[in-house]
């Protein structure tokens, strides 16, 4: 039975102030909000319909890529204790559920401005590039908020707690919404995408690599569709957004090893001359400092030697991975991002962090597909995927279909070959074994940018923490606190919590 849930949605209005955030469309873009009366200022606004708020270091600290490295190295933030012992987090600053929760809705409003001031203007033939792209904003900016504060989708999602879709701009304070199920969110995201995808112009931006240029579009339709489990779909947009052969277009880290600082490093990972990159993302996130600083709960060097970028497999060793850098076994990280500033005050000397994300890419891509590949029984094509991604790693071995099998069919279990437990079907044998191929080359390419969380999730994979001088925490496959808890404020203005 489905179960719909009357709520009172704080949101960030077009025309009105949200709560205060330093993102706030309201500070941004005032002029084209009050009147949007050109396709150009339409243009303009759309810059607000992409968050800049971020899940990354939430959901790296409630995943198994961190361990309790001992009480020397201190306490962090609460932020940061609270979601490696999986509580509801609290804090309301940068990082944040709070602030992702007014950040994506700040964007949406912005998209659903953008949608209106166009049928306003007529919809125009000029408008309809920018069109797609609030289109595919508001499905983003949904689909980031669904990742996380509801369960992944499956077999129960209509069950299951959705987030209100706001498909219009606001123009009073506390209009009430239905949260709806899990599924309803999903058609709604699913609506949208289709709707937007074929208007996207790559021409139609001044900086194609920060906006859904058509790649980028083509790649988030991809990877919403394998978690809504449309494996055919998953893969035909995939195939759009880097090709049959994707080899040219990976990203090549054989030359990283010569820069001479993480900086450098970081400038080339996230280049626009880098055509792994389909879009980056400005955020405003403490986590290019805190990925390489956290020592007590660190990336340490066991889990990078059992589990990620060091960890063995039926590729032998990954050579690009062999230099990288630490801050002693505590702490080891891919230099992939690093710490931006923005003055916040130039008298004081404050400031807000700010990182680049990492939207889409051609690897995670070509991952997507190869995963979609193994669960529409496509084994053969799945495995060529797979040995694409090993070659640009520079991997001593490239591993044919029987080795991949018969390696994660008797793999550590309590290390890269944690069951899994989807809520949908999935096979003994080649199948599972497949996938867990995928899900292990994931995890070591989108290392330190939250995914390995979302494979938790969707996979019901069973993980547990260590905690100095005391027995571990355990995190069943399907427990409900991988869906986090919607903000306390939210909570108290009337929406139904996440069941616990």
């Amino acid at each position: 039975m489905k179960t719909r849930n009357k709520i009172i949605l704080l949101l960030a209005l077009a025309l009105t102030c949200m709560i205060a955030s330093c993102e706030s469309y309201l500070d941004t873009m005032p002029d084209q909000r009050t009147e949007l009366n050109s396709v150009r200022k339409v243009k303009d606004l759309l810059m607000s319909a992409y968050s800049t708020a971020s899940s990354i270091q939430m959901e790296e600290f409630m995943s198994d890529n961190r361990m309790d490295n001992g009480e020397k190295y201190g306490f962090p933030s609460n932020i940061l204790m609270q979601g490696y012992y999986w509580e509801e987090m609290t804090d309301i600053n940068q990082d944040t559920p709070r602030y992702l929760w007014n950040g994506c809705y700040s964007a949406i409003a912005a998209a659903n401005q953008a949608l209106q001031a166009i049928e306003e203007l007529g919809d125009p033939e000029e408008a309809q590039p920018y069109k797609g792209e609030a289109l595919m904003c508001r499905a983003y900016g949904h689909f980031a908020l669904a990742k996380i504060f509801c369960m992944a989708y499956g077999d129960d999602a209509d069950t299951n707690l959705g987030i209100p879709y706001i498909t219009a701009p606001e123009t009073n304070v506390g209009v009430q919404y239905e949260r709806g199920t899990l599924a309803e969110t999903y058609a709604m995201i699913d609506k949208d995408i289709e709707e937007g995808l074929p208007l996207i112009s790559s021409e139609a931006y001044d900086i194609p690599l920060y906006h859904f240029n058509q790649n980028a579009a083509y790649a988030f339709a991809a990877q919403f569709n394998l978690f809504y489990n449309k494996f055919d779909k998953a893969i035909r947009y995939a195939t759009e957004a880097i090709g049959e052969d994707p080899s040219s277009v990976l990203r090549n880290m054989g030359g990283y090893a010569q820069f001479p600082s993480s900086m450098e490093y970081t400038l080339a990972y996230i280049s626009s001359d880098e055509p792994a990159n389909l879009m980056l993302q400005q955020t405003m996130s403490w986590w290019g400092s805190n990925y390489k600083s956290a020592y007590r709960y660190g990336h340490s060097r066991e889990i990078c030697e059992k589990q990620t970028i060091w960890s063995k497999g039926p590729y032998g060793s990954l050579k690009v991975y062999e230099t990288v850098l630490g801050y002693g076994d505590q702490s080891i990280f891919v230099p992939k991002m690093d710490q931006f500033k923005e003055i916040a005050n130039a008298i004081t000397g404050s400031y807000y962090g700010r990182q680049v994300a990492f939207a889409f890419t051609t690897d995670k891509t070509l991952l997507n597909r190869a995963e979609a590949y193994v669960l529409s029984k496509q084994y053969d094509k799945a495995v060529n995927d797979l040995q694409y991604w090993y070659r640009i790693k520079a991997a001593t071995k490239v591993p044919d279909k029987d080795e991949l099998n018969l390696f994660y069919e008797t793999v550590d279990p309590t290390t890269n070959g944690k069951p899994l437990d989807p809520k949908f079907a999935l096979e003994a044998g080649l199948q599972t074994n497949l996938l867990k191929a995928v899900i292990h080359a994931r995890r070591i390419e989108t290392v330190h940018e939250g995914e390995r969380w979302q494979d938790i999730k969707r996979f019901g994979i069973e993980i547990s923490h260590n905690i100095e001088n005391e027995s571990p925490i355990v995190l069943k496959a399907h427990d409900l606190r991988k869906a986090v808890q919607i903000p306390a404020s939210v909570v108290e203005a009337g929406m139904q919590p996440n069941p616990r």
